[in-house]
This record gives structure tokens, C-alpha cells and sequence, in this order.
């Protein structure tokens, strides 16, 4: 890992005070750890993001100055403004050079996936960083994953990392780090079948009629014979019979 000299002063100004210190581009910010009392600093910003911009910067061992102290650290959070994403406070944690921590690392993929290349297929890359244990000067800053022979259906996981002297792996070896997946076919769009509406016919019930239409007439069947009109009784009781 990366070793970097950081010079910062004593902070001062605490709590709700520590607003005046961001506007005049100054980070409040801590240091503690074990065998230590909690200090609080103040880092310059512009400084700072240029710390944090380098490869390294996040997972580095900070040579930090406090005064006449020189006390090795890395950073353990990053507070930032959620709307505007400017940094409102950072916690950095005293290490041992000699006591194993745990801490993760970056993985960096290189080459480019024979499955993506020539048969399509797409990269899955499901985990970016790994958590390992390991003494502070044999943290890796990042681990590099040859993925030049990856066919369709092929995986790494963590069990096929390469062994790092005084590295200890702490994510589970069955996770998959990367993938190669068979390229997404895109599914037939089948028409909606719309029934054309039938005069007569009553919503919902098949084979039913509306009210008021003809049955319907049933394969076989002998024509129904027209109803014979029935004669009107006259005015007294009796039928009248049909005059010749």
C-alpha cells in the first residue's frame, strides 16, 4: 500500500462552530485509536481533494503530522453533504504498523472477456471490492483480475484470487466476483387477440344471447314451426267463427 505525508493542525473550533471552519474551505475532521485520547483537526480542502483523487488515495496509510506527532492513519469514514456532495467531516483511525487490520480493496479488472468480444455475451461484475486482513504495509492497493479467457459462462470467484504474502481473504469464497452471461435475446411480441363483438350476445357468458334476440339455432335440429295466431274472443263470451 501507498504510503502519503499529510500535514494538518488542531482543531479548536468544535461542534456547531465547525460550520465557519467549511466555509472558509477548511474540513473539520478526528483522529483516534486505540492507546490515544480522540483528537480533533482541521485539513485543508483543496489539499485533501487532492489527496483524494489519487488511486490510492482512500485506502492509503496517511503519514499524518499533528504538531511535533507523526501518527499513522487511514481513513475510516467520509462524511459528505447528500445534496451538494461536499465533504462535511472525516474520521481517520490510528493504526499499528505491526497489528493486522481489516480493511477492503478495489478490484481492477484488465484485458477484455473473449465471451463479450466474440460471442456477445455481457460482463457481470457483481462485486468491486473485497475485504481482506492483513498488516498495514502489506495491504495491496488494489488486486488486478486477468479476464482475457473468460468465455460465456465462465465465473471467478474469490476462491481463484491469487495468494498475497500476508494477505488474508475475509469475503466468502463462494462469492462470484465476475461473470460472463449469454447475451439477452429479445422475447417475440405476440398481438393481444381481440374477440370481434357478435350482435346478440351478452358480455362474459359464452354462447349466451342478449335479451330479446333469437335463440340460436342448434346444428340438426328440425326448423321451429311459426306460432298459429289465436283468434281474439268477441264481446260476450263466444269465438267468432271465420266467415267462408
Amino acid at each position: 500500500m501507498e504510503n502519503f505525508d499529510l500535514e494538518v493542525k488542531e482543531r479548536t473550533k468544535l461542534g456547531k462552530r465547525s460550520k465557519s471552519l467549511r466555509a472558509s474551505g477548511i474540513i473539520p475532521a478526528i483522529v483516534y485509536g486505540r492507546g490515544m485520547n480522540a483528537v480533533p483537526i482541521e485539513i485543508d480542502e483543496k489539499i485533501f481533494k487532492k489527496f483524494l483523487s489519487s488511486p490510492s488515495g482512500k485506502k492509503a496509510i496517511i503519514n499524518m503530522k499533528v504538531g511535533s506527532s507523526l501518527l499513522p492513519v487511514i481513513m475510516h469514514e467520509i462524511q459528505k453533504d447528500i445534496l451538494s456532495n461536499k465533504l462535511l467531516h472525516v474520521d481517520f483511525h490510528r493504526v499499528s504498523m505491526d497489528e493486522a487490520i481489516k480493511t477492503k480493496v478495489v478490484i481492477v479488472l484488465v484485458g477484455e472477456s473473449e465471451g463479450v468480444k466474440s460471442d456477445g455475451g455481457i460482463l457481470v461484475h457483481p462485486i468491486r471490492e473485497i475485504e481482506i486482513k492483513a498488516l498495514p504495509g502489506d495491504i495491496p492497493s488494489k488486486i488486478e483480475i486477468d479476464i482475457t479467457g473468460l468465455k460465456i459462462g465462465d465465473a471467478i470467484h474469490v476462491s481463484n484470487l491469487k495468494q498475497i504474502k500476508g494477505v488474508e481473504y475475509l469475503t466468502s469464497a463462494q462469492e462470484i466476483i465476475v461473470t460472463v452471461s449469454s447475451p439477452t435475446k429479445e422475447e417475440e411480441v405476440v398481438a393481444p387477440v381481440v374477440a370481434e363483438a357478435v350482435p346478440g350476445a351478452v358480455p362474459g357468458v359464452e354462447g349466451a344471447a342478449a335479451p330479446g334476440a333469437a335463440p340460436a339455432a342448434v346444428p340438426g335440429a328440425a326448423p321451429a314451426k311459426a306460432a298459429t295466431p289465436t283468434a281474439k274472443p268477441a264481446a260476450g263470451g263466444k269465438s267468432e267463427k271465420p266467415q267462408k
